[in-house]
């Protein structure tokens, strides 16, 4: 009877072993990667990888059995950040929308084995060869571009941000493509303000519209000062200006500033999924434009995860660079040769309410959309 009670004892103790372990979730350390020392588009840097954040949270109020933990990283040069994060066994990195050094972060990767998803745009990263994978690999500077030249736009000036060159450059040609002709004048908007402010009048004179490639409050600045001198003249903005501060700096002259960015499916106010999320657990300020962004680095990485079965950062490198699809936030998505996740672009206007998308350049639900309606 006691021998029988002993072995009953011992595989009762196993079941609930095995089901408490299994009830125990996964943590799955994720390392950020920010620059502090940003402060040209800080806010719109740092409400980028808050989306990345508050991404986690929602991915893991969905499991059981996962939970991903943020890991600040305090290095500011890729090679000595990418060696921290292996220290650190994390199993991937996010990096935020600005890379002083796309060469290194790229190298870095692969001599330490770790999955940089980075939030950056640009050709620069667009590499076959590295470990550094992005879930907006456009700058949306093409579709602006086309939307422009939609519009009658034939010439035009921009006023440009003296920091990010190499951003700024490529936006810029980006945006020269898609209107099919460069621009007349540039003015880098820095150093004194006020006096170089006094020469928008000239930089616009002549031109059937106005390009601005600068952070939001800078942005904001440019438009009210255009709005006075040129009242009427269209104003096109990099997705640089995207932020819950822009409409409240711009004011009244804000109204129509448009600009190009990933039309997320169903992302608007009063919406569910992870928007709902965020507005019930942190606010709605973070425009869905750049929740977005978060959200499809973290689906990214969880349908890595699923595919390697571990948190283990060489097996999610070697998962990554096999992942085909992703459930984005525009909907079911494949990565491109680079594993890059390229994804439909519109064009989004901005109002007292924030920005709303006035039409799609390549996706088929905005096709019919006229400027100032919101889809449902």
């Amino acid at each position: 009877m006691t021998k029988r009670w002993v072995v009953f004892s011992a595989a009762f103790l196993c079941i609930i072993s095995l089901f408490l372990w299994r009830g125990t979730p996964e943590i799955v350390p994720v390392a950020l990667l920010f620059d502090e020392r940003d402060t040209t588009g800080a806010v719109v840097s740092r409400q980028a990888l808050q989306s990345v954040v508050l991404a986690m949270e929602y991915f893991n109020s969905r499991s059981s059995s996962r939970k991903f933990q943020p890991v600040l990283l305090s290095e500011t040069d890729p090679s000595s950040a990418l060696r921290t994060a292996a220290e650190r066994n994390v199993s991937a990195v996010v990096g935020g929308i600005s890379v002083p050094s796309p060469s290194l972060l790229s190298e870095a990767s692969n001599r330490f084995g770790i999955t940089v998803i980075s939030l950056a745009p640009g050709s620069f990263l667009a590499k076959g060869d590295d470990l550094v994978f992005r879930p907006r690999p456009d700058s949306g500077g093409r579709s602006l571009g086309s939307e422009a030249k939609k519009r009658g736009m034939t010439n035009y000036s921009a006023i440009v941000s003296g920091f990010e060159s190499g951003y700024v450059q490529e936006f810029i040609r980006d945006f020269e493509a898609g209107a099919g002709a460069p621009p007349r004048r540039t003015m880098i908007f820095s150093g004194d303000l006020n006096k170089q402010i006094e020469d928008f009048g000239r930089v616009a004179s002549g031109m059937d519209a106005m390009l601005l490639v600068l952070p939001d409050w800078l942005a904001a600045i440019a438009l009210r000062e255009l709005r006075l001198r040129t009242p009427g003249l269209p104003v096109y903005a990099s997705n640089r200006a995207v932020s819950h501060r822009t409409p409240l700096l711009a004011g009244d002259t804000g109204e129509g500033l448009l600009t190009a960015a990933v039309l997320p499916r169903e992302w608007f106010p009063g919406g569910s999924g992870f928007p709902g999320f965020v507005a019930d657990t942190y606010g709605e300020h973070i425009p869905p434009i750049t929740l977005s962004i978060g959200y499809d680095a973290i689906a990214m990485l969880d349908a890595v995860l699923d595919r390697a079965g571990t948190t283990d950062a060489g097996a999610v490198a070697r998962a990554m660079a096999g992942l085909e699809q992703v459930e984005s936030s525009a909907g079911p998505a494949s990565l491109d040769a680079g594993g890059d996740l390229p994804l439909p672009q519109g064009i989004f206007s901005l109002t007292k309410q924030g920005w709303i998308p006035v039409s799609g350049s390549s996706s088929p639900r905005f096709s019919s959309v006229t400027p100032g309606e919101i889809p449902r």
